[in-house]
């Protein structure tokens, strides 16, 4: 007896301290019928909300054990997705679009190929930020991953990255803010998918419920599941909304991916980053892409579904303008233009004075400072 004691003791002491503090609590969400709907891995609160993948509402009403059962609140209204069948191409406007990323668990990795789930050095779940970073780039945004680490996994990593996003927040002024994770799930098959017959994985997304942004996050989390079963069927698994905040409220269009479990190879999640790239630029910017959304690209887009994009229709060529009318026109179009990034503005900073400013910022790149007021020092940084 002494000697088991003894062991025990020293396989405590031995096993490193990452490994110790990560250990995977699931529960099941059950509705009132006992029928499991999913597994999930962050601790469920009652008045937590789950949105399935085929789109209906789920409150949960009471926690039994590892157990959340939950009652039918009915088909869920998503996003119209009317703009997607325009016939004719949208006017581009040159004006920068920009995303930021970061890893609050900075140890997760995925077990199958890395032969780890978790690491006191850099978890491979940067890997899968960088390659979604890249497929936005891709389409003209410019996308940012922090290479800040967190460790160790547990209460406190959300306080420490909260100080990577402000930072973030501070120096890019982001459009949309992207907290990238792996699920904690056992079951590899909760994530495995195929998508234009490719091996891939689902992405789960979780938005904090206890913020002052939520309904706004919880509205962008809807647009980009709506977006992504019309272009991925599969490729979005669900969106659960829990009652923390997960740093979600120093920004509106600020979402939590978990991309994949730590059980599924990274190769599969990797497959998936282009297409969730894809979803992710033409839910917030209707789809542009590059600087005059290139052929090239919707046609990459197209073939990574296995199937057949709407592109850009040629636009016929103006009338001559006649004698008088170059001012006139000008006039208009630096007019809509000015409107347009006013309204753009407002729309990603969540707040008309944030709106106003990002507006600025974005005229004073489009005319080179020729426009616009010049900013003082730190003036670009303010985030609303």
């Amino acid at each position: 007896m002494k000697k088991l004691l003894t062991v025990t003791i020293l396989c405590l002491v031995l096993t490193p301290a990452w490994a110790q503090a990560e250990a995977y609590d699931v529960w099941l969400l059950v509705n009132e019928s006992g029928q499991t709907l999913t597994t999930i891995a962050d601790e469920p609160s009652t008045g937590d909300e789950y949105i399935s993948a085929d789109n209906r509402l789920y409150e949960i009403i009471r926690i039994e054990g590892s157990t959340a059962v939950v009652r039918d609140q009915g088909e869920i209204d998503m996003p119209s997705l009317d703009w997607m069948d325009a016939d004719a191409a949208l006017p581009v406007m040159a004006m920068t679009r920009r995303i930021a990323l970061y890893c609050t668990h900075s140890d997760e990795s995925y077990e199958p190929t890395d032969g780890y789930y978790s690491t006191n050095e850099r978890g491979t779940i940067y890997e899968v930020a960088q390659a979604l970073a890249d497929g936005l780039a891709s389409r003209g945004v410019e996308a940012t991953v922090a290479d800040s680490l967190h460790h160790p996994h547990d209460a406190g990593a959300y306080r420490r990255s909260r100080q990577t996003a402000v930072q973030l927040l501070k120096e890019l002024a982001p459009d949309c803010i992207l907290d990238i994770h792996r699920d904690g799930i056992p079951d590899p098959d909760s994530y495995a998918t195929t998508i234009g017959g490719k091996e891939a994985s689902k992405v789960r997304i979780l938005v904090g419920r206890g913020n002052q942004n939520a309904a706004v996050n919880k509205e962008f989390a809807l647009m980009v599941k709506a977006v992504g079963d019309r272009l991925y069927p599969g490729l979005i698994k669900d969106i659960y909304m829990g009652k923390g905040t997960f740093n979600q409220d120093l920004l509106p269009r600020s979402i939590l991916l978990e991309c994949g479990t730590y059980t599924l190879e990274k190769e599969r999640v990797i497959t998936s980053m282009p297409m969730m790239a894809d979803v992710l630029n033409r839910a917030l910017y209707g789809g542009i892409v590059g600087s005059a959304g290139s052929v090239s690209d919707t046609q990459s887009d197209a073939q990574e579904r296995g199937g057949i994009t709407q592109g850009a229709t040629d636009v016929p060529p103006s009338e001559p303008a006649g004698e008088g009318g170059v001012g006139s026109g000008l006039f208009f179009v630096i007019a809509i233009l000015v409107v347009g990034l006013v309204g753009y503005g407002i729309l990603s900073a969540g707040s008309a004075k944030g709106g106003m400013h990002k507006a600025g910022r974005n005229l004073r790149e489009m005319t080179g400072g020729l426009i616009g007021k010049r900013p003082e020092d730190g003036e670009d940084h303010e985030h609303s």
